[in-house]
């Protein structure tokens, strides 16, 4: 057995194989549940936030609107500012929402392409594509949320949302 190695494909071939495994990466992104706050799940962003592992995340300058709507008596929040936060959320979950359902349409044509013997290459890179940039206005839209709600917020507000988030030092 020894001196027998695989072939790898070349040229058109390869290029064919890399795109295909775009594709189904993009489809298994797709049936990822999409967050409420940039930086992905939990309630202040994922461990490494919009940045990745290598920097620190956006979430530690935004304050996720759950955070400041359970904590409004405690922000000292006006009933303007509650109102304003509440008509905001609203606005952007009805969006999203719109973005949401047609993310998921999106998701059955693309897993209906992807299950044929042979893949529409064109049909599935511009479904994907269209999928994809759809993602990318969800993301946008909570990140508009999240700038929105902070500058409604005074600087004390802010400053006692930041303290809420740091954990409290273990008692020795």
């Amino acid at each position: 057995m020894t001196g027998l190695r695989p072939t790898l494909p070349q040229g058109k071939e390869a290029r064919t194989m890399k795109r295909t495994l775009l594709v189904l990466t993009a489809a298994l992104a797709l049936s990822a549940p999409v967050f409420a706050f940039p930086g992905g799940p939990g309630p202040h962003g994922g461990p490494h936030g919009m940045m990745g592992p290598h920097g620190p995340g956006i979430e530690r300058f935004l304050f996720p609107p759950e955070m400041v709507l359970q904590n409004q008596i405690a922000l000292g929040l006006t009933d303007e500012q509650l109102e304003a936060i509440k008509k905001m959320i609203n606005e952007t979950h009805s969006q999203v929402l719109d973005y949401q359902t047609e993310l998921q349409r999106l998701s059955e044509q693309l897993r209906g392409i992807l299950d044929s013997p042979t893949v529409d290459e064109a049909a599935a890179l511009e479904t994907a594509g269209r999928a994809m940039q759809l993602e990318s206005e969800v993301k946008k839209a909570h990140l508009s949320l999240a700038i929105r709600i902070k500058n409604l917020l005074t600087p004390e507000q802010q400053e006692k949302l930041r303290a809420m988030r740091k954990p409290p030092h273990p008692e020795r």
